[in-house]
């Protein structure tokens, strides 16, 4: 394994967001000293957003404090809704006593909190962990990031060995702007998936509560609350799946979603097919997913629950 040194850092990029000016420079310095040669630094998250645009660090060292709305930024780019690069390691710098800003911090999706200040000789401490160490990704409700459980608290949500430029840098890999977008779109597919995975899961018991009520005759307003939370899984759902190019699914995905919210409407005294269309929700999505829904449908009598969702 690659050490962690001044000469196989000297390729590595980092951003830093700071508001304070000479906070903002003797960040930058500690990186330089380490032997980082390209250390950019961002006073307002304009001008970040704007430099993600065109060239994704390979590590980005937030202040808590650099704007107020710092953690959407970090959801923003988990879910590359900024940059190309939703896998870039971000490390947040937390004042002391801000148990708030942990707690947004983790939730957001950060591979790394410091407390601060943050000082040289911790620099390349926290370097190292989150180059060698970091840990895999899930994607799980509306969650991408590091997975937080420990080994001995398991979970079926699956664990993603995302792209780490920085650890492939270390490792003397270089990239252009194809290589890296074909690593990044490699990650990318996976985590798509698992978010699809989760999805599948949400709907399911969304469902089953749906049908439960309505078997027990049990209908309040939770009922239309479920039902609207039902037709935004839906419509994320089909987002995800568009960006898998996977536009059967999606366009069902779309469809059942606006099928779900007219429900929603007059939720207390729905018509049968309506109810016969979240029996077979789940089951309609999985087979879709699996890419055989019209074949396996017919053979389980199900039915074609696109028509449905339709009618």
């Amino acid at each position: 394994m690659a050490r962690l040194d001044r000469d196989s850092l000297r390729k590595v990029t980092v951003h830093i967001g700071e508001k304070n000016y000479y906070e903002r420079q003797q960040l930058r310095d500690m990186f330089l000293a380490q032997g980082v040669k390209s250390v950019v630094c961002h006073a307002t998250a304009q001008a970040l957003r704007t430099m993600l645009l065109d060239s994704p660090p390979d590590m980005l060292v937030l202040s808590d404090d650099f704007d107020p709305a710092v953690f959407d930024l970090i959801r923003e780019i988990r879910h590359q809704k900024i940059g190309e690069n939703p896998f870039m390691l971000i490390t947040v710098l937390v004042a002391p006593g801000r148990r708030d800003a942990l707690t947004f911090a983790i939730k957001a999706g950060v591979d790394d909190i410091v407390i601060k200040p943050l000082t040289p000789e911790r620099v390349r401490e926290r370097m190292s962990l989150v180059a060698f160490h970091r840990q895999p990704f899930i994607a799980h409700g509306e969650y991408i990031g590091p997975d937080r459980r420990t080994e001995d608290r398991p979970s079926r949500v699956k664990r993603i060995a995302v792209l780490n430029t920085l650890l492939e840098k270390v490792n003397g890999r270089e990239f252009d702007k194809e290589s890296l977008k074909t690593a990044i779109d490699r990650s990318l597919e996976q985590v798509l998936q698992a978010q699809l995975d989760s999805q599948s899961s949400h709907l399911g018991e969304l469902c089953e509560r749906l049908v439960h009520a309505y078997d027990q005759r049990d209908v309040g307003d939770e009922v239309q609350s479920d039902l609207l939370t039902l037709a935004s899984v839906l419509q994320d759902a089909a987002a995800v799946a568009l960006r898998l190019k996977e536009s059967q699914l999606s366009a069902l995905c779309a469809s059942l979603s606006d099928s779900v919210a007219k429900m929603a409407d007059h939720y207390y005294e729905p018509a049968e097919r309506e109810l016969d269309l979240l029996r077979k929700i789940t089951t309609a999505f999985q087979l879709a997913m699996e890419g055989s829904q019209k074949d396996t449908a017919d053979e389980s009598g199900n039915g074609d629950v696109s028509a449905l969702a339709a009618s």
